[in-house]
């Protein structure tokens, strides 16, 4: 027992174990933060996973026949964004339930790139043959020479500076803008909102098209900066496990951060399994576990919700439709 506290407390001492964490974090607080704005906006954004393995499988296509990263990147953002825009289309204008059209999209993205993989490279499991390159790192002058802190934050890839970029920044969307206030007031009370003159289908729109941009920058981080290839399955889940983060933080940016650390945590320590001295199959469990602890928070957050709805007053209502009235006047 004392050997195996040894070995943990090696483990904890180690910043290579953090610049790990923060690494693995990276594609996991992309798609929250993509689930969140949805959320935010009313709708369920389901297809992170499949909008990851998408981006990811064209972003390598994209980077190997044009020869450079920065292209491939630019293919599997726009992937995103298209995606999103699908599912806006199907959803809210053809009226297919949200849930079923993010469900289509992941069997859609797993069996689709498997099947141009093949089709393009021959291989059935990774695009090892092309060289499609990886995004390149940063490391900030005088931080990396910071014992201990340096070793953390230094080379990075540039889609991890990024990902926590992000995080203020999609504040600043949601509660310091005109269309973050638009987003929430459609995600609260959708009739409220409409009835200031807010195109509800619009709004819930440009949710969705955002969210797919970061599940596009999720799944371009997994093949060009993760691993320098696309590999069948890649994702390993990492889209729903951001639908329980995304339950966890409230559908807010900063506890977006905080849930996906954790999983980033659990996923990081899963790679020091061997280290450890116990199966890696029960380590690599974790982060799963911890996907239906916030799952079961998620259902205690519904049930929250739909009470505290049942003793809204409509005044309350009344007061956000003014909100995005004056804000639509300003």
């Amino acid at each position: 027992m004392s050997d195996f506290a040894a070995t943990l407390g090696g483990i904890f001492s180690n910043p290579n174990f953090y610049f790990t964490v923060l690494s693995t974090t990276v594609p996991i607080l992309l798609a929250t933060l993509g689930c969140a704005i949805a959320e935010n906006a009313g709708s369920t954004n389901m297809a992170e996973e499949g909008i990851m393995i998408l981006a990811a499988f064209f972003g390598v296509i994209g980077a190997a026949y044009t020869g450079s990263v920065w292209i491939g990147l630019l293919v599997a953002v726009v992937v995103g964004a298209v995606m999103g825009l699908m599912i806006a289309y199907f959803a809210l204008y053809l009226k297919v339930d949200i849930i079923l059209v993010g469900i289509a999209v992941n069997l859609i993205g797993s069996g689709l790139s498997a099947f141009l993989m093949y089709v393009i490279t021959g291989d059935r499991s990774a695009t090892t043959s092309l060289h499609s390159g990886t995004l390149p790192t940063i490391s900030i002058p005088g931080l990396s020479d910071i014992p201990f802190i340096g070793t953390i934050i230094s080379n990075q890839s540039v889609l991890a500076w990024i990902a926590y970029l992000a995080i203020p920044v999609m504040s600043f969307l949601l509660y310091k803008t005109k269309l973050g206030l638009r987003i929430r007031s459609v995600g609260e009370n959708p009739d409220a909102a409409s009835s200031v003159g807010v195109s509800v289908n619009r709004t819930k729109m440009a949710a969705l098209v955002i969210s797919g941009i970061l599940g596009g920058l999720a799944g371009a981080y997994l093949s060009m900066s993760y691993l320098p290839y696309f590999s069948k399955g890649m994702s390993g889940g990492r889209g729903y496990i951001a639908l329980a983060a995304t339950a966890m933080a409230n559908n807010t940016p900063v506890g977006s951060f905080g849930t996906s650390l954790l999983f980033g945590f659990f996923y990081a320590l899963s790679t020091y399994s061997s280290t450890l001295g116990i199966p890696d199959q029960l380590v690599t469990t974790l982060p799963y576990v911890a996907t239906l602890v916030g799952l079961v928070i998620f259902a205690i957050n519904v049930q929250r919700k739909e009470r505290k709805m049942l003793h809204e007053s409509g005044g309350g209502h009344s007061s956000k439709a003014q909100q995005v009235a004056d804000a639509s006047e300003a």
